[in-house]
């Protein structure tokens, strides 16, 4: 049986613990990548990179929707987050006419998304909360009071 000394041990765990570190950092660089590949291809370029005099979207999601449900989010046909407990969504929205979409995940009574359209102006934010109303999943908010500097 060989006998390794603590010094080599220890190298040995940090190396194991360097090695996963950059194997999670890497994956998550992947993944972001690849959202925004996908955003590009389905002709969501605007809510990828920003625009200038771009708007902000924030949605928030609403605590009384449970802790086990989720709010996936579409932007023009392109599904841009899926909101868990606690979290927030914030994007870019070039100026123009979009449709915000909604459907709660993993369980829905219906399988048609909640839509909306909204007319963005440049600079604006405008805030949403998704929230449950009579069973259905819904956003409300709008326009955000404009700050004062």
């Amino acid at each position: 049986m060989r006998t390794y000394r603590y010094s080599s041990r220890n190298a040995l765990l940090l190396l194991v613990v360097w090695l996963s570190f950059n194997v999670y950092a890497t994956c998550q660089a992947m993944s972001s990548d690849m959202q925004s590949v996908r955003a590009a291809a389905a002709g969501g370029s605007d809510l990828v990179q920003p625009v200038q005099g771009a708007a902000r979207l924030v949605v928030r999601r609403g605590p009384n929707l449970g802790a086990n449900v989720a709010v996936r989010l579409w932007v023009d046909g392109v599904q841009v987050g899926s909101i868990g407990y606690g979290h927030t969504y914030q994007g870019v929205l070039a100026p123009g006419r979009h449709t915000l979409s909604v459907l709660p995940s993993p369980r829905s009574q219906s399988r048609t998304p909640w839509q909306m359209t909204l007319d963005v102006q440049n600079g604006q934010t405008y805030n949403f909360t998704a929230t449950g109303d009579s069973g259905q999943l819904i956003l409300k908010g709008g326009l955000a009071a404009p700050r004062v500097l």
